[in-house]
């Protein structure tokens, strides 16, 4: 998504109002899944509708676009269909994201905060080549896993002035690669929220694991091509500078998924539901000193927040609509399992929406039209592997396609030019990656069809 670097401080009364607002609607949205009710419910549509409108005022023109091809279909298909209620459905399912994307900045904030970071950097600058480069992927992983590109700015700091030009791109092409490889099975990021928001019969630890495998297979296959004489020994040594982050990050992911498993929540409605739980435990004990820092850092982001909740909100009135109305179950129907099945259909899917994102489609809008469709459809894939496919689409589109965020802030935070993280090396690790994944969630979906 765009970067609005006039936002970091707190320049217009637009960014402090959108900051509020937000706010209000969070807070309204942790009380709706407190105890539903249909007044809560239309507060927070009725602040979720005016955020978006002010947010779309200092949108990116690319992503203004967006919004509206994606609320102009919607609204075109409710309109043919005579039923307006399909928008009003749609903007039901976006409600969640209203408390979800917030909790995440609540998350970031009480991370980035936390003393734990700090020693992070400690002993760094005496690892050298591929020790440091293999460090970077690994804490971009785990680090990324819950603060998502936030966790560039923590990294990348650990560069002296010194540091060649090829070095400081091997670096940066290194954390992008540790937060896009996160992005497969880390419930912090918006994509394995939303994608399996699309598919609710898909439960969160099925996604998380099947996405943890894959996650694995990348970093092996970024190993392989980028460290392949760092040795057992020096995989230890870089790795094991990580271990401060170990039980934080077991924390935090297994109470989300206990959550999500003992209340019966969506990703995003667990990780709302959970995140502000764990900050408030933890600031209570941290100090009123960091708990104030924390508030001010977390409410200054919710005045960032524009560009990915519009399309958000667009994209899932969008895949709501498409995914009531019969004439997606018939397209389903008419695509049969002799056209595509099985390791066709994955590979097509997959295919398709890397190609979008590296045009400058976000995979989140293909992902909203496909998978109600094919979700709908006897494919022989099962559900799972198609959400985690798309999943790993939008993963590595973030890992090699300029107009993603990931390579943007690596491009910034490490002072390279975008193209280096974008050709070379990074896509040919892009393009095996594709034939990794694409023979993993195959074997995947045949094991699990028995």
């Amino acid at each position: 998504m765009t970067r609005h670097s006039s936002l970091d401080g707190w320049p217009s009364a637009a960014v402090r109002a959108s900051a509020g607002l937000l706010a209000a609607v969070w807070l309204l949205e942790l009380s709706n899944l407190a105890r539903p009710s249909r007044l809560l419910s239309a507060l927070v549509m009725a602040g979720l509708l005016a955020f978006v409108l002010l947010a779309l005022l200092r949108a990116s023109v690319h992503i203004r676009v967006l919004f509206a091809g994606v609320g102009g279909l919607a609204a075109s298909i409710a309109a043919m269909k005579s039923e307006p209620a399909l928008l009003v459905a749609g903007l039901e399912r976006a409600l969640v994201f209203g408390a979800f994307l917030p909790s995440v900045l609540l998350l970031r904030a009480t991370v980035e905060n936390s003393p734990r970071i700090a020693s992070l950097r400690e002993g760094v600058e005496a690892l050298d080549g591929q020790a440091r480069e293999n460090w970077m992927v690994c804490g971009s992983h785990a680090l990324g896993s819950v603060l998502n590109v936030g966790t560039m700015g923590i990294l990348a700091p650990v560069l002296g002035r010194d540091t060649s030009a090829s070095d400081r791109v091997a670096l940066a092409a290194a954390s992008v690669r540790g937060v896009g490889t996160a992005v497969m099975w880390s419930p912090f990021f918006v994509s394995l929220g939303f994608v399996s928001h699309l598919v609710p019969s898909v439960k969160l630890w099925e996604v998380m694991a099947l996405g943890a495998g894959l996650a694995l297979a990348g970093l092996a296959l970024s190993g392989r091509m980028f460290t392949p004489n760092l040795g057992v020994a020096g995989f230890l040594a870089s790795t094991g500078r990580l271990l401060p982050l170990v039980v934080p990050t077991v924390v935090i992911v297994g109470t989300i998924l206990a959550v999500a498993t003992a209340l019966s929540l969506s990703g995003p409605a667990a990780v709302a539901a959970g995140v502000p739980l764990l900050c408030a435990a933890y600031l209570a004990f941290a100090g009123r000193a960091r708990a104030a820092r924390v508030a001010r850092d977390t409410l200054r982001s919710f005045g960032r927040l524009a560009d990915e909740m519009i399309i958000i909100v667009g994209a899932t009135v969008l895949g709501t609509v498409i995914a009531r109305i019969p004439e997606a179950a018939a397209i389903a129907g008419t695509l049969t399992p002799s056209f595509l099945s099985g390791t066709s259909l994955i590979i097509t899917l997959m295919l398709l929406l890397i190609a979008g994102g590296l045009a400058g489609l976000h995979p989140m809008i293909g992902a909203t039209i496909l998978l109600p469709i094919l979700a709908g459809g006897a494919f022989g894939v099962r559900d799972v592997v198609l959400v985690e496919t798309a999943v790993f689409a939008w993963g590595l589109s973030a890992t090699v396609s300029i107009w993603t965020l990931p390579v943007a802030v690596a491009s910034s935070m490490f002072g390279v030019p975008l193209r280096a993280l974008a050709t070379g090396r990074p896509l040919r690790f892009a393009a095996l990656y594709v034939v990794v994944a694409a023979a993993y969630l195959s074997i995947a979906n045949a094991w699990m069809a028995g």
